[in-house]
């Protein structure tokens, strides 16, 4: 029978993640609603020119300028929320950590 693509589009909208700056509110769509183009640039993120600044623009245009004077720890933390938000852990897996 196959398998077909529910309108996801819907979802994104609904399911965004806030992020407040001194620059204003920046919505980003929440972690698990990320196309498979966002998270290979999210992985590649040191490759490209302006490194993860230039990826959070293009997730949430505006919001990578805005941080690029906020100190890198802050921006790690924010990141690690975002994360948090959608159930992602970052870590090492229990199969890795029992070897």
């Amino acid at each position: 029978m196959g398998y077909k693509v529910p309108d996801w589009k819907k979802s994104v909208d609904q399911n965004q993640f806030e992020v407040e700056t001194d620059n204003g509110t920046f919505l980003m769509p929440k972690a698990e609603y990320l196309t498979g183009r966002q998270v290979q640039r999210l992985s590649k993120a040191d490759e490209v020119e302006g490194g993860i600044y230039t990826v959070l623009d293009e997730i949430a245009p505006g919001l990578g300028e805005a941080l690029l004077d906020v100190p890198v720890a802050v921006v790690k933390e924010m990141v690690a929320e975002w994360q948090k938000d959608a159930g992602i852990e970052l870590g090492e897996s229990s199969a890795s950590a029992s070897s």
